[in-house]
């Protein structure tokens, strides 16, 4: 899935570079724009859970527990890959005003394993059950809006600060059982573009950084875990926080011929 996204974003690029016939010298961002991207992206993702014991009727019965992370995390860690697509202005004053899209998979992976397994709920009612040796949470895309305010240092090279909402996927994996969560927050950015005039005066090679907060994401519906046969069963109430950080590098190409339709 990853390499296909990747395979798109490329082809776009390439679409554009073969199907435009203008050349004339522009400034990196302006007008429309697509681009294609890899990147690496790290990240921190904490946790807070609270177990507590209950009858057959769902009621609370008994003391609880609580386990948080209170400083640092459980690291993430992974490759991206996608691509950007927007539109700019340059002012006589060389701001630059712009608004941009983005999408990227990722493979970014955090995975728990434990030498003692921790048995599902069933075995104590004769049910099929399995037992828990690993926990795999894993960032599968992240899609992005955002507004860009830059300054052109000169005539090719435009340095631009960025900020909007950007919405993750997770596939979470504990036992035999699977979730899928969203997790959405603010994201910003800092990015240099760069004119590769010498290959196409509307070619640009970009590098950014971006920070995406997760803020906080209830985890629950992973419920009926039990200590052990003939042991009252616990339900629990989760959450998980975090943020990421991602480098990136790509090209982006600017189409002059749809710059009069916006």
């Amino acid at each position: 899935m990853k390499r296909r996204i990747s395979a798109i974003f490329g082809s776009m690029l390439m679409l554009g570079l073969a199907c435009s016939t203008v050349h004339a010298e522009s400034a990196p961002g302006e007008g429309a724009y697509v681009g294609a991207f890899l990147g690496h992206g790290t990240g921190i993702v904490q946790a807070k859970a609270r177990v507590f014991d209950v009858g057959s009727s769902g009621t609370q019965r008994g003391s609880e527990a609580t386990f948080e992370s209170e400083r640092g995390g459980l690291g993430l860690s992974g490759i991206q890959g996608g691509g950007w697509f927007g539109y700019g202005l340059k002012t006589a004053d060389d701001l630059y005003f712009g608004i941009e899209g983005s999408f990227a998979g990722s493979d970014e992976e955090i995975k728990l394993t434990s030498t003692v397994g921790i048995q599902e709920d069933g075995a104590a009612s004769g049910e099929n059950s399995n037992t828990i040796t690993s926990i795999t949470a894993e960032r599968t895309w992240v899609g992005a809006g955002a507004l860009r305010v830059g300054y052109y240092v000169n005539k090719d090279t435009l340095f631009a600060l960025s900020g909007g909402i950007a919405v993750s996927q997770f596939d979470v994996k504990i036992g035999s059982s699977s979730e899928t969560y969203y997790a959405g927050g603010p994201q910003v950015g800092g990015s240099i573009t760069t004119n590769l005039t010498k290959i196409d005066p509307n070619l640009s090679l970009r590098m950014e950084v971006v920070y995406t907060d997760y803020l906080t994401a209830d985890i629950n519906g992973q419920d009926g875990i039990t200590r052990g046969t003939g042991v009252a069963s616990n339900d629990n109430d989760s959450e998980l926080t975090g943020n990421d950080t991602a480098g990136r590098i790509g090209l982006t190409y600017r189409f002059e011929g749809l710059s009069g339709l916006f």
